[in-house]
């Protein structure tokens, strides 16, 4: 178990231009001291499509009574358009090279003694189905999910032990930051609407339902 806290404390450790990270460069640009750029990345990292996914992972995954019901719940949720946790990455579009390592510690908790791999073969099942049907492959998250249950970890934790280990790398950044500082300060360009819209005059706009009478008017108007 403690190797693989070690392992999933390294996969996290640090990884580019983040969410959470860059909204503590945000926070560290405008000279804010470390311990706010710190609680605006926990912020951001707490959110389910990032640092909260392999809660939301845990989560559905529980749901799952077998391989074949995860697939079949699966199907269910594609037909509503609903999002799978713990799959795809802004970055990685053929596969997370940090998965990999988090669904070896996954499989080897799962085989120890007084334990059930019931869990990780939903998992993996999962897994096959999200590429077979959506072209999809696991994040980090996904299967750090099954590993910290397996090591005892309750869900509610998941996302803090996250932060444990993002802390170095935000440091790291927040000192990068300082050092050579500009003001982060992204442009957006406003299309307005489309053009040559017709003009709606008022009184065409109000609705019959919501329509007042001049009794109403002068009533409401005294209120």
């Amino acid at each position: 178990m403690i190797k693989t806290l070690d392992k999933s404390f390294i996969c996290y450790a640090e990884h580019d231009y983040n969410a959470s990270t860059f909204a503590a460069r945000v926070t560290t640009a405008t000279l804010s001291d470390a311990y706010s750029a710190f609680t605006t990345a926990i912020g951001t990292l707490r959110g389910p499509l990032h640092g909260g996914a392999n809660e939301a992972t845990m989560e559905l995954l529980s749901t799952f009574e077998s391989p074949e019901d995860a697939e079949k719940k699966l199907h269910e949720m594609f037909t509503k358009k609903k999002l799978v946790m713990g799959f795809g990455h802004r970055i990685y579009k053929t596969g997370d090279p940090r998965s990999p390592i988090m669904e070896e510690c996954s499989r080897a908790l799962s085989q120890k003694p007084g334990r059930t791999s019931l869990l990780f073969n939903i998992s993996k099942r999962v897994q096959e189905v999200l590429k077979a049907e959506k072209g999809m492959y696991p994040n980090a998250d996904f299967y750090s999910a099954s590993a910290y249950h397996y090591c005892g970890v309750p869900t509610p934790l998941f996302t803090p032990l996250f932060v444990f280990s993002r802390i170095t790398g935000w440091t790291a950044h927040i000192v990068e930051q300082r050092a050579n500082n500009k003001l982060i300060r992204p442009t957006s360009k406003y299309c307005g609407p489309e053009p040559n819209q017709r003009v709606v005059p008022i009184d065409e706009r109000r609705d019959e339902g919501t329509a007042c009478s001049e009794m109403d008017h002068g009533e409401r108007s005294r209120l």
